[in-house]
């Protein structure tokens, strides 16, 4: 399972090393998505944001105030608080429409009324707006997606600049929509960079464009795997594994591997990995080569495809992740394989099977559901919820790989060796 097409050698040359360790896992390789999360609800407004004007309610250079009505009656929409608002915001909701039926662009410019229309990549989930606020803009395999939230139509501004274009300038790590000093005044930056920034639940989209301090270190790349093993690291360590449900913790060292017949230790459930929005970095668990059980690295992932460019890995470019190494062997010194359910099963195709039963939908041996799916995002989205419906830390893991992680496909990362997080550490049990 922890294999990219190359690793797959080197698990089957190392597999008399590794069985030394009383059931190594193997390798998956390829990989997968990227910050898909409800934004929240427009437009929190601001006392400074958008007065009225005089002739029925127009929003003053794109924001408004709060339930502004002008002396015409026209009650002012709260959305478009601040630079980047909705493409609603401003607009009146009686007499005095702004320019052009009322409507601003993001950052405040009026939109034209012209063909200029969106067209996002082809097989990817986020929407136009998503990938302006993630600066992908400027990209050069991006340059003929996205033309209006993009700003490359006459009159328009990107809408990065200042939130996406969903209800009320939510900020591209924005807290509850548009929540800064600012907000709405002649198009100044509204919405951006909001206390709940990258929350999953409030105030925009946990995107891509880490605002953590950017790492230095070694080269390498991530790869994927779910195989329900036994990780190797429970055979010598404290690492926990689980019973047949996923859930029961097994700490019985000597306890036969699912993998094997009549085995009864699985992988947890709940070493998929997630984001976390307190510390903008998502965390899990992988296999990794020549390290002690435990340790734990830093990935900042470069925007790269370790086996292609594609659009899931270039929208993860400047995220960050923890991972901690609970299987060791059989993967290249520089790999990271990290778990996420559907992300294939790899060389041991018997422990999903006695865990789930035979007939489960695993996806391509090497690669999982994505490589199935052919790389193609919204396939992958809905095999998460078929295959993993019934058991919500998995679907989790799997959402996590179409929202946060993109979809991408063998992302390159920029890795160094860290302290084991509490984050981690509450889980496997083990500190690096």
């Amino acid at each position: 399972m922890r294999f990219g097409a190359v690793s797959a050698i080197t698990w089957f040359m190392t597999a008399g090393i590794i069985a030394c360790v009383p059931k190594s896992p193997e390798s998956a390789a390829t990989i997968a998505s990227g910050g898909s999360t409800t934004t929240a609800s427009g437009g929190a407004t601001k006392s400074s944001g958008g007065a009225p004007s005089s002739n029925g309610g127009n929003a003053s250079a794109g924001g408004v105030a709060s339930g502004g009505t002008g002396p015409s009656g026209g009650l002012i929409a709260a959305g478009g608080s601040s630079s980047g608002g909705a493409s609603s915001g401003g607009a009146s909701s009686g007499a005095g429409n702004a320019a052009l039926g009322g409507t601003l662009a993001a950052g405040g410019s009026p939109q034209t009324s012209g063909n200029c229309t969106d067209t996002p990549p082809p097989n990817q989930t986020p929407t136009c707006p998503d990938w302006a606020a993630w600066n992908t803009c400027s990209a050069d395999w991006f340059k003929t997606y996205c033309d209006k939230s993009c700003g490359r139509c006459s009159g328009t501004s990107p809408s990065s600049a200042g939130g996406a274009a969903n209800a009320g300038g939510a900020g591209a790590r924005g807290g509850a929509g548009g929540s800064n000093n600012n907000g709405g005044a002649n198009g100044s930056a509204g919405g951006s960079n909001g206390s709940a920034g990258g929350s999953s639940n409030v105030g925009g989209s946990a995107s891509p464009g880490s605002t953590n301090p950017p790492i230095t270190g070694s080269n390498g790349f991530a790869t994927r795997y779910w195989d329900c093993c036994k990780p190797s690291c429970s055979w010598t360590t404290s690492v926990p594994s689980c019973g047949k449900d996923g859930t029961t913790r097994i700490t019985d060292k000597n306890a036969k591997s699912g993998c094997d017949s009549g085995g009864s230790a699985f992988e947890c459930y709940d070493f998929s990995p997630w984001f976390d929005a307190s510390t903008n970095l998502s965390y899990g668990f992988a296999a990794h080569n020549g390290v002690a059980c435990g340790s734990c690295f830093m990935l900042q992932f470069t925007g790269e495809g370790n086996s292609g460019a594609n659009a899931g890995a270039s929208a993860l470019k400047g995220q960050q992740m923890i991972v901690q190494a609970i299987n060791i062997g059989g993967i290249d010194s520089n790999q990271f394989d990290i778990l996420i359910p559907g992300g294939g099963v790899g060389a041991m195709t018997n422990g999903c099977s006695a865990q789930w039963g035979s007939s489960t939908d695993f996806g391509s041996t090497y690669g999982g559901l994505l490589s199935e799916c052919k790389n193609d995002a919204s396939c992958m989205k809905g095999k998460c919820d078929s295959v993993f419906g019934k058991f919500p830390a998995l679907l989790a893991g799997c959402n996590w790989f179409t929202g946060w992680y993109s979809s991408a496909d063998n992302p390159k990362v920029i890795y160094k060796k860290v302290s084991c997080p509490s984050q981690i550490t509450s889980k496997s049990g083990i500190s690096g």
